[in-house]
């Protein structure tokens, strides 16, 4: 994860957080191992680059406040379904606490909000999406209340916080789509697909 503030700083994971503050050039642990199993998804807040908020393998959901200097405990809990979280997405204009993860795995809701900073979480899924992996969440940061997740199924959106969903997907091929980028500037949305190219899309 970059920090949205300064490009030269960068997050990453094994079972633990490394961050460069020079691009690479070199690394520093900022947090213990946080529940021993690797890191899988890791957002820098758009609005806050103290707060960072980090996804695990087993399910767990982690923040720091302060840059990495101190990490909360695992804020997971029962509202989570303990598969691996995929993505995290974060938006300061519904409020510095909003946060969305998406899940893998089946037989779960897959898409979740929390309006506290993952103290905790409301399925926002609500039975309208495929029970299939879900890899990507972004949220539209001109209209916030607009959610776009990439999944095993493909795109889908919801223009209302999550209250409802609709299937985007349209020309995509058949197949997994991995990661969802929102180019702000000139309004389009990139998908990327397991295998089969990346797709772009735009958005009114």
């Amino acid at each position: 994860a970059i920090d949205p503030h300064n490009g030269k700083t960068v997050f990453t994971g094994s079972k633990r957080i490394w961050r460069t503050k020079n691009a690479g050039k070199n690394w520093t642990a900022v947090s213990p191992v946080l529940d021993d199993s690797p890191i899988s998804a890791i957002e820098v807040s758009p609005a806050d680059s103290d707060r960072i908020y980090v996804g695990t393998k087993h399910g767990g959901f982690f923040r720091s406040l302060d840059g990495g200097r101190t990490w909360s405990a695992n804020l997971s809990s029962a509202m989570l379904p303990g598969h691996a979280i995929t993505r995290i997405d974060s938006t300061a204009k519904l409020g510095q606490d909003w946060v969305l993860l998406t899940v893998a795995n089946f037989g779960h809701s897959h898409v979740f909000r929390s309006q506290d900073g993952g103290k905790t979480w409301e399925d926002i899924d609500n039975g309208q999406l495929p029970d299939v992996p879900h890899h990507a969440v972004v949220i539209r940061p001109d209209a916030p209340e607009t959610i776009y997740v990439g999944n095993d199924a493909g795109v889908f959106v919801s223009p209302d916080s999550g209250r409802t969903w609709m299937n985007m997907t349209a020309n995509l091929p058949n197949v997994m789509v991995v990661d969802l980028v929102l180019h702000e500037k000139d309004a389009t949305l990139s998908a990327a697909t397991y295998g089969r190219s990346i797709w772009r899309t735009r958005i009114e």
